[in-house]
């Protein structure tokens, strides 16, 4: 058994899918729980952000975020989809599979220890720009803490 037919395919997609998740208790809990990885950039497009003056670091981190986010959800749900096409096997691109969920989970991971302790560059109208660090909230954290696991069945269940 191997990486999409193994039996730890629940488990990573289960994992892949729950920041994607857990990043609505933001809308509603945002005051308790913080506004997680995407923060201010859900419900609000760029255009109406810098028209009403609403641009912020977080804006622009939280839309890094997002795109992150949906790509680990297409790529969960290209898991299950391949379950379904190779039932009794492999798929002969299982590698690159493998290789495409480990490196958005180190890209997720990276980016969160990225925005959360150092100010990074951005290219804004006036030149280049330095951002604060975002804060640091519990959703955001509780959105991060099962990549390292991920990562973890990664590894065990490498094709």
């Amino acid at each position: 058994m191997g990486f999409v037919s193994g039996p730890g395919l629940a488990w990573v997609v289960g994992l892949s899918l729950l920041p994607f998740f857990l990043q609505f208790l933001g809308l509603g809990l945002g005051g308790a729980l913080g506004q997680g990885l995407c923060g201010s950039a859900l419900g609000l497009s760029e255009a109406e952000a810098v028209r009403y003056g609403l641009v912020s670091e977080y804006y622009f981190y939280g839309q890094l975020f997002l795109v992150l986010l949906a790509l680990k959800v297409t790529h969960a749900l290209a898991l299950v989809v391949l379950r379904f096409m190779y039932p009794d096997s492999e798929p002969p691109f299982a590698p690159q599979v493998w290789r495409l969920g480990v490196g958005l989970s180190l890209a997720l991971l990276g980016l969160f220890l990225l925005t959360r302790t150092l100010p990074l560059p951005f290219a804004t109208p006036l030149g280049l720009a330095w951002l604060a660090p975002a804060p640091l909230d519990p959703l955001s954290v509780l959105m991060v803490l099962p990549e390292p696991f991920l990562l973890g069945l990664y590894a065990r269940f490498r094709p």
